[in-house]
């Protein structure tokens, strides 16, 4: 009895926000629970325990406050990108100091005018005000400027990180939707070099290889703009690419000189997935450089599934008199494609000697 197929899981992803979180403007409203945390602070304090109660003026007091601190705050938030991005440093700096100066003069102004501060219960004069209180705001002015930089700085940056991991993506995404593209003409050419050899010779098998092709090309319009596929549809796409090179050869010597052996465990061909068309370069490349005059065998393919998720094949043909050094087009987009999808969970080892070529492929593929 056959051992059970165990399928690897993909490993979780790191903790994210929920995408409906991640678009709130979390630095405003920390900004505004900030506010509301030192109102409601300041009220608890002045229910008369420890400082004298504010009956009436209290809440007045507050959102006036709040509202003077929001505007040296946003002061800074909107200056950064249009003095600070853009290296006018001087300027920059010289609005906040007026801004600041501002600030310091508009909160002594508000204290004064709600009588904020007594003395044993008198009011004073607002030339106490300025003496007393404008090293005060101005210690808390320069404080919620540097919150306001800092905080818009960590802002930029965590957006500017998720752009450009954006447009990573986007650039992987077309990367490798043009390295398919680039599989299409390529394999379409060498098949129709095929068909044209079976027209000239005046092949009866000519129109059969017209309707594989057709096959063939159905699955690459339809099947291969999917980012992942059963493995059984690589496997039957490879198949009918076989039989299309079976009607090169004689009826006879076809399905000794052309083997195809699939070790799978039971139902992993349903299971298992992987990018459209990534073995088929490696099939292409043994006929572009095999001897199809070699007998018994042609090509030898053969194909493994391990029970960790470890897909294995390998490409073994027979060396036609003067051919090229493996590689091409197909080849060096192959290697691309593996990079980009297998990132250190994939081997390529292609080696020659004067008889044989030999591709062995390994992936660590997941589940679907």
């Amino acid at each position: 009895m056959p051992a059970p197929f165990f399928v690897p899981r993909r490993p979780r992803p790191a903790f994210q926000l929920p995408s409906f979180l991640r678009g709130l403007p979390w630095p405003h409203m920390a900004w505004v629970g900030l506010l509301l945390y030192f109102d409601v602070q300041g009220w608890l304090l002045h229910q008369g325990v420890l400082v004298p109660p504010l009956k009436d003026n209290f809440w007045p007091l507050a959102i006036t406050t709040d509202i003077l601190d929001s505007g040296l705050f946003y002061l800074n938030w909107l200056l950064m990108p249009q003095l600070f991005a853009r290296r006018q440093l001087g300027l920059y700096l010289l609005v906040l100091v007026a801004g600041l100066a501002a600030f310091c003069g508009l909160r002594i102004g508000v204290s004064y005018y709600f009588d904020e501060v007594k003395v044993q219960g008198v009011s004073q004069p607002l030339a106490y005000y300025v003496q007393v209180l404008q090293s005060y705001y101005f210690l808390l002015g320069g404080l919620i400027l540097l919150l306001s930089f800092f905080v818009r700085l960590a802002g930029d940056y965590l957006q500017e990180r998720d752009n450009r991991q954006e447009l990573e993506k986007q650039h992987l995404r077309t990367e490798l939707e043009l390295l398919k593209t680039q599989l299409h003409p390529h394999f379409l050419f060498n098949t129709l070099n095929n068909i044209y050899s079976l027209t000239l010779n005046g092949s009866p098998q000519a129109p059969e290889a017209v309707l594989r092709l057709a096959e063939l090309m159905r699955y690459q319009l339809y099947d291969s703009a999917d980012d992942l596929v059963p493995l059984a549809r690589e496997i039957g796409h490879l198949q009918s690419f076989l039989t299309l090179q079976h009607l090169r050869l004689p009826t006879d010597d076809a399905d000794e000189a052309i083997q195809f052996t699939v070790l799978l465990p039971p139902g992993a061909e349903h299971v298992c997935r992987l990018p459209p068309m990534l073995l088929l370069p490696l099939v292409e490349n043994a006929f572009k450089h095999g001897d199809l005059t070699a007998r018994p065998h042609v090509v030898r393919l053969s194909l493994r599934l391990t029970e960790d998720g470890q897909l294995h094949f390998l490409v073994r043909n027979r060396v036609a008199p003067e051919a090229a050094d493996p590689g091409g087009v197909g080849l060096v987009n192959l290697r691309r494609r593996l990079a980009l999808l297998y990132p250190g969970r994939h081997t390529l080892a292609i080696t020659a000697n004067a008889e044989e070529y030999a591709a062995r492929l390994s992936l660590q593929i997941a589940g679907g």
